[in-house]
């Protein structure tokens, strides 16, 4: 297993609550290399907005590998997900996603699912929305298969989203849609709330995880509260997952400190 950190690219507005590293592509690449990480995760909001070509020579500079695109902010700072009831918005939320698959193909990563896939409406029928965030599903997916890119579906806690909250969840709709190209992400945070077992949780996936994010039970650095890491980790490897570890946190106390103590908690337990 290989660790990255979270790092937003430029499009991404600077807020306390975005879970990634925020400055510069320059700066940030570089300061996430000298702490020792493989590689970054990219966090986008309009991915059709970035200059890939960039952070693209940026991490062959720097050596590190960009194993995923992560499509949260798309829903965290624009509100936009495959769930809505106006098609203008769902349209915008599926070009975005596709725009995401795109510069994946690029690097060779995967892309994620996570709140941008929407919830129920308490004004709608929900076979309704699901029937419509099914039929985004599927649009993006195919389109992942032509870039032969992995879209990982990330089930997201019930305090955050109410579709597909448990790894169980997640898994039934995975094969629901039936994909090569549409495959399970694990993050501990998600399931510290709402799987009941987490051990028991990774042996239902048999190791069928196209990635996994890192964060405490509090969404801070990994060491700094509940989440049993070294048992968590154990599970990972008990299943034979041996891909990458994206560590996806609050900037707190500060953004620096959070990237020092993840990595300075967690090389161990990896290395």
């Amino acid at each position: 297993m290989r660790l990255c950190y979270q790092v937003a690219t430029p499009e991404v507005r600077r807020a306390l609550g975005t879970t990634a590293y925020q400055d510069e592509p320059a700066a940030a690449l570089r300061t996430v290399a000298a702490c020792g990480y493989d590689g970054v995760e990219l966090m986008v909001r309009d991915p059709r907005l970035v200059d890939f070509g960039e952070i693209e020579r940026l991490a062959s500079t720097h050596r590190l590998d960009v194993p995923m695109v992560c499509t949260g902010e798309i829903y965290g700072q624009d509100r936009l997900t495959f769930a809505d009831s106006d098609p203008n918005v769902r349209n915008e939320a599926v070009s975005r996603v596709i725009a995401a698959i795109d510069a994946a193909a690029r690097f060779g990563a995967h892309a994620n699912l996570g709140r941008t896939r929407g919830g129920f409406s308490p004004h709608e029928d929900p076979a309704v929305t699901r029937r419509r965030i099914l039929d985004a599903i599927r649009r993006v997916v195919d389109h992942a298969a032509t870039r032969n890119v992995v879209l990982a579906l990330e089930p997201v806690n019930s305090l955050a989203l109410n579709f597909v909250n448990t790894t169980a969840e997640g898994l039934a709709l995975v094969r629901e849609v039936g994909s090569p190209h549409f495959r399970l992400m694990l993050d501990s945070n998600h399931m510290f709330i709402d799987d009941a077992d987490v051990e028991a949780s990774i042996r239902l996936t048999g190791g069928d995880v196209a990635f996994v994010h890192l964060a405490d039970s509090n969404r801070r650095y990994p060491g700094n509260c509940k989440l049993d890491f070294p048992a968590f980790l154990a599970g990972l490897r008990a299943v034979g997952y041996e891909g990458w570890l994206g560590v996806e946190v609050f900037p707190v106390p500060d953004q620096d400190v959070a990237l020092q103590r993840s990595f300075a908690f967690l090389e161990p337990l990896v290395g």
